[in-house]
Order: C-alpha cells, then structure tokens, then sequence
C-alpha cells in the first residue's frame, strides 16, 4: 500500500468502523418497531430471496446503462434511496411525518450531491439498513446470505465483470450509493467529471477503491483502480453486509461482553476491519472483489467470538 493511498484507506475503515457502531445503537429501536424485512428470521429461504432481488434489480440497471437510458437508472436508484430513508425513518417517527425526512434527504441528495453530504448520508443509511435486515435474520440465513454474496460477488468481477460496467455508470450519474474520500481538499464530487476510461482499467496513478455501488444492500465490488480521478471510492455494499452479521449476532445470541455487547458480535466486527485490511492489501492492477474478504473475515471473527464465549452459533 502506497504512503499516498494508506490515509484514504484509513478513512475508509473508519467509515465501516462508524457505521457498525451506529447500527449497533440503532439496533435497539428498531427491534421494539414492527418493522422486518422478512417475516419469518429463521427462513433459510430469505436469503434465496434477497438473492433474486438483487439479481433482477441488477439486470434491469444493466439493461438501461446498455440502451444509454441514465434517467432510468437515475430513477430506479432514487425510488430505491427513498424506500431505504422511509423504512429507516419510520422506526422512529410515525409514518406521515417520516415523508418529510424522507423528501428534505432526496432533495439535498439530488441538488448538492457533494461528497460529504454523500458520505454523511452513506453512514447513516448504511446503519439502518444493516440494522434493519440484521433484526429481520437469525444467524443461520444471515451465514447462507453472506456466502451467497461473496460467491456471486466473485463471478461478477472475475466472471462476468458486470459489476465494473456497473460501478461506471453508477460514478457517471453521481449516484449517492458509495462512499467518497477526496485526495485533496479542493476535490469536488459534483464537479468530477465522468469516467472517460473503465475504472477498472488500472491506469497509471491509481490506488482507488471501487465499491459496488449499485445497489445499497447487495454485495460490493472492491477496484483498486487507476484513472485521474479525484478520490478513492467504496460501495455501500462493503459496510452494509458485513454489519448485518454483527446485528444478527448482537439480536440472536446470548448478551455478555465488552459494554454489553456479546463476544461474537465483537469478534464479527474485528473480523470485518481485518477483512479490510487484507481487501486493501490485493493486487491493484485489476479489480478486485470485496466481498469474499469482507465476509469471509466477519464469519471468520463471528465464529472466534462464539468460541471464546462458548456459545454454540448452530
């Protein structure tokens, strides 16, 4: 790792750290609320589910990047920021007045898209939707989903790559789905301008980090790719997924441990910076895929947690 890549990287982490911790105090109201994603949290189809969501939201974004429709795609990504901010806001409020959160939120979103209105709103959407699923999941289907989506995570970068044509023209539309960290202080998200190569093309000058940022809850893809541009960039998909293990263990297994949380949710959170840190540490002359670190180092630390509180997950 470059000395000019490790402070963004850093950061980074920091913002996955901050957005488990977030999640972990949000956990609280939002398991009072009625609200779930599934119904049944012990369902080992819901992750089958979840799959065939992201798959028929994928091939749909896929198509209307492919015909040059961006109000499409611009579209289909608001309604989806919309519903993310609604279900969150109304954990809170009631559901009437969460319509005006809601509207204020997509209205910022949409006429100042800078990147620390991007990046504030990422932590904060990233916290409630691994909240949110984490509640609606026990620890079972919350291990099946995890390893579904570094499976398809990988075919979709070394396979298929259609996660990279993705990310592109995600970046293009200045789409709020990923975090950004500028290398200096007089970079503008909203000014950048739009990729005039693949991002994935590994150009001389690079070290920035690409998530997926195409869909909030799905599995990322992690470039470490080249180009000009401005910042370093992580899907949302690298901190939501991960998290939602951390709120699973947090919400299903016995409590104990460090300020009240339990071991193996600890362990889940210890497992996903290491995780990080080995996804940071990959080649960087191609782009690299996220989650099958990510999730492979939060089951990883889940699985320590469980041991060294003696709890048996299954």
């Amino acid at each position: 790792m470059s000395e000019s890549s490790r402070i963004p990287v850093l950061i980074m982490l920091l913002f996955v750290m901050t957005v488990q911790l977030l999640a972990l105090a949000i956990t609280p109201v939002i398991s009072a609320s009625d609200y779930r994603v599934f119904a049944d949290p012990t369902s080992t189809t819901n992750p089958v589910v979840y799959m065939l969501l992201i798959l028929a939201f994928t091939a749909l974004l896929l198509l209307a990047i492919k015909k040059k429709k961006s109000w499409i795609v611009s579209g289909f990504i608001q309604i989806s920021i919309a519903t993310s901010i609604y279900y969150l806001m109304v954990a809170f409020m009631p559901p009437l007045p969460a319509l005006l959160p809601t509207a204020a939120v997509l209205l910022l979103l949409r006429y100042y898209p800078e990147w620390y209105v991007i990046d504030a709103f990422g932590i904060v959407v990233c916290a409630g939707i691994s909240s949110l699923f984490g509640v609606s999941m026990t620890i079972i289907p919350t291990l099946l989903l995890l390893i579904i989506l570094a499976v398809y995570d990988a075919l979709s970068v070394y396979k298929t790559r259609h996660m990279v044509s993705l990310a592109e023209g995600v970046i293009k539309i200045k789409a709020p789905l990923l975090f950004v960290v500028p290398r200096s202080r007089s970079y503008s998200f909203r000014k950048d301008p739009a990729p005039v190569s693949n991002p994935a093309s590994g150009d001389a000058g690079g070290n920035q980090a690409n998530g997926n940022p195409a869909d909030p809850t799905s599995g990322s893809q992690a470039e470490k790719a080249g180009g000009k541009r401005g910042a370093f960039f992580l899907g949302l998909g690298d901190a939501i997924i991960p998290t939602i293990l951390v709120i699973s263990a947090y919400t299903s297994l016995p409590a104990g441990g460090f300020l009240g949380v339990n071991f193996p949710a600890i362990g889940a959170m210890l497992g996903t910076y290491l995780g990080f840190l080995a996804l940071m540490t990959t080649s960087r002359d191609r782009p690299q895929a996220g989650l099958p670190f990510l999730n492979s180092g939060v089951i990883l630390g889940f699985l320590v947690g469980c041991l060294v509180a003696g709890i048996a997950p299954f």
